[in-house]
């Protein structure tokens, strides 16, 4: 009851407010009396005895409105911890009503602050929302897109994280279409890139960049027909910024519309610009996507040799690696690429994957007995045990092919005659050249 009439206190204490500092200066129409409720609710708040500061709090805040914005930044570290203990989830809902009246307050009262105008304000209510009051984001969405309209980039991290959190659920709940979410995402992207254009080591934007995109991959809205609509109408104006061209393909390439027109141009462009190993990659991708193997080759060896120390790395060797496997037919130089790939991302499987096809693929080709043939099965197995041991993620796909080959090995009466048993140490020569185990299968 004491938490509703409280909210009820604030609600007409904001109007008042709002009234009275037409006429009243910092310490209102009663000095003494602000001075006197100011000093005890401040003393008791910095105690943290919250519960005995906030009735001072509200005699403050009725009697001086204007006197400290800190008045309303302490109101609001109060109702959120009262909002955090409460159990109740009626008295909550008051708690959370009298937090959003606090930044109205804060409005109507400071709201022309330089230092935290209007919009700053709105971008800390409308997070509020989105954290209390997650029934009502789509009021949060739009009070954290007018702070984003007024303080553009300015507006903080958590501010244009939140804002594209909440486009995404309103998508996925059918209140706004794929392009509103493809224009939030520009608009959030244009003010993080600004910042980290700003300050290259701001930690906190390159975490919200990650995690904006993921939203925004994650939404949807990002289907080919929406991108390549978006980004289309933008090439020929911005076909020459780089950090544009970046974010088109990363994102084109996420959605899986790498044989689009406009990926192509985007893609060429950037390498142009910037010849990188992200940018030869991106190119390759058309090339492969064209099935022109010679020049998706051309740009994968670019990409590897510019990025050494690329992200992308172990990837560009695994796709050189699977074009000379499968499209060139040479198995040498695929599994010395497919091993690069290995020692770029230790812990991944499927370039191991890959090198036991090829044995399996080059076995006629490096033996003619029956036999030799025969034990190019135990390695290529071998391999494919070594994909799921270090990577989980190939373990249904190393099952598989484990499961399918076994079925070769050398029956046991071939093993019996060769003067062997199961366990016996065996090399498999020619250049496939491995040592493994015998492995016999009963008939």
């Amino acid at each position: 009851m004491k938490a509703k009439i409280l909210a009820l206190a604030i609600g007409w204490m904001a109007m008042a407010g709002g009234l009275m500092a037409q006429n009243a200066d910092k310490m209102g129409s009663d000095p003494t009396a602000c001075a006197k409720y100011q000093s005890l609710y401040q003393e008791f708040y910095k105690q943290g005895n919250y519960k005995d500061a906030m009735p001072w709090w509200v005699l403050a805040v009725q009697t001086c409105p204007k006197y400290s914005k800190n008045l309303y930044i302490h109101g609001v570290k109060m109702f959120e911890d009262r909002i955090e203990k409460e159990s109740d989830a009626k008295k909550k809902n008051i708690l959370v009503d009298s937090l959003l009246l606090v930044y109205d307050m804060r409005i109507t009262n400071f709201g022309d602050d330089a230092r935290s105008p209007r919009g700053y304000i709105l971008g800390l209510k409308g997070t509020a929302m989105q954290k209390y009051r997650k029934e009502d984001y789509e009021k949060g969405y739009k009070i954290l897109g007018e702070s984003i309209s007024l303080m553009g980039p300015q507006s903080s991290a958590a501010v244009v994280l939140t804002y594209m959190q909440a486009s995404q659920q309103l998508f996925k709940d059918g209140a706004i279409d794929a392009e509103k979410v493809l224009v939030d995402y520009e608009s959030v992207m244009d003010i993080v890139d600004a910042n980290i254009k700003l300050n290259p080591d701001d930690e906190g934007f390159k975490l919200t960049k990650d995690q904006v995109e993921i939203y925004f991959t994650n939404s949807g809205a990002a289907t080919c027909d929406a991108l390549v609509k978006l980004f289309t109408g933008k090439f020929a104006a911005l076909k020459d910024d780089l950090g544009w061209l970046k974010k088109v393909t990363k994102q084109l390439k996420k959605a899986g519309c790498t044989d689009t027109k406009i990926f192509s141009e985007a893609a060429e462009a950037q390498f142009k610009l910037e010849p990188t190993a992200e940018a030869a990659h991106n190119i390759a991708f058309i090339f492969l996507r064209r099935e022109e193997t010679e020049r998706a080759a051309e740009y994968l060896q670019k990409g590897i040799d510019i990025g050494q120390q690329s992200e992308e790395l172990a990837d560009m060797y695994y796709e050189l690696a699977s074009l000379n496997y499968s499209r060139v037919k040479n198995y040498q130089k695929a599994r010395q690429l497919a091993l690069k790939a290995i020692e770029a991302r230790p812990n991944w499987g499927k370039p191991y994957l890959l090198i036991g096809q090829m044995y399996i693929a080059a076995r006629q080709e490096v033996f003619t007995d029956p036999w030799d043939q025969a034990t190019v099965f135990w390695v290529a197995v071998d391999k494919f045990i070594k994909a799921k041991s270090v990577d989980p993620e190939v373990a249904d796909e190393a099952n598989n092919l484990i499961n399918t080959y076994s079925e070769y090995f050398p029956n046991n009466e071939m093993v019996f005659f060769r003067t062997m048993r199961d366990g016996d140490t065996y090399s498999v020569g020619g250049w496939i050249n491995e040592t493994t185990k015998v492995r016999s299968k009963k008939l």
